[in-house]
Order: structure tokens, then sequence, then C-alpha cells
């Protein structure tokens, strides 16, 4: 079975079991109101990199946060992990590799921008056939 953070978890529920042992554990420490603020403000996802083995957790903060919370989220996040007495991610008591990401970068969506910037590309290219005038296919060599 796998655990997170000391408690039983299934697989698609191990980012949100992992934020709340993570509020659970910051409870007594000092800029826990911070932590639980913006920990709650966040988005969290599990990933298992398969092929090297390793669990992630993706934190995305929201767009507002800076370098500063961001870094004040790892040192955080390392205290909690550092007076841990059990693994962060272990599968039948046997303790698993795993990373943290933190990031406030916002992904684009590609499809969406070409999708509404489609319209732009067909009026460009009719204004180029226009000044080009009709194209002959009779070529003479």
């Amino acid at each position: 079975m796998w655990k997170v953070l000391g408690e039983e978890t299934v697989i698609p529920k191990m980012g949100d079991v992992w934020v709340e042992r993570m509020v659970q554990l910051s409870r007594r420490r000092k800029d826990k109101d911070r932590f639980i603020k913006t920990i709650q403000e966040a988005d969290v996802r599990y990933v298992f990199d398969a092929i090297r083995e390793v669990n992630t957790f993706l934190v995305t903060l929201p767009p507002k946060c800076g370098h500063e919370d961001l870094e004040f989220m790892r040192a955080y996040v390392n205290r909690v992990d550092k007076s841990l007495k059990f693994p962060v991610v272990e599968y039948e008591g046997v303790a698993q590799k795993y990373t943290i990401i933190f990031t406030s970068q916002v992904e684009e969506d590609d499809y969406r921008w070409r999708k509404e910037h489609r319209s732009d590309y067909y009026k460009w290219a009719e204004k180029q056939a226009k000044k080009e005038g009709p194209k002959d296919d009779k070529k003479t060599f």
C-alpha cells in the first residue's frame, strides 16, 4: 500500500493527501499561517515518473506569487521534511524517491492562441495574394 507522509492512500489522491498532511505537520511551526494560506491557494498535482521511478509533487502557486514566495515554500517544506521520522512517500514499507517542484509560471495554451490568430493569418495571406496578382501556371523555358 502507498503512504504519503505516513498516511495510507491511493495514487489518484496522493497530491491531496500530501497537502492535508503538510498542513497538519505545520500546525506548530513558525510562519504556519503564511504557509497554510499559500498551499491552499496552490494547485498540487502528483505525477509518477515511471522511467526514473520518481514521485513528483508539482505545486503551482498563483501567478501573483513571486520569487520570495517560492523560496519561502521551498525552505518551509525542507524544514518539515527534515523533521519527519518517516518517509515522504513509501510503498509497502520501502521509502521511494520523490521531488517537489514549486512554480508560479502559468502554462500557455498554444492551441488556443493559434485558434484565436488563425483568421489573422488567412487575412494576411489574402492580402499577399492580391498584391502578387493572379499566378500563371504556364512557365516557359
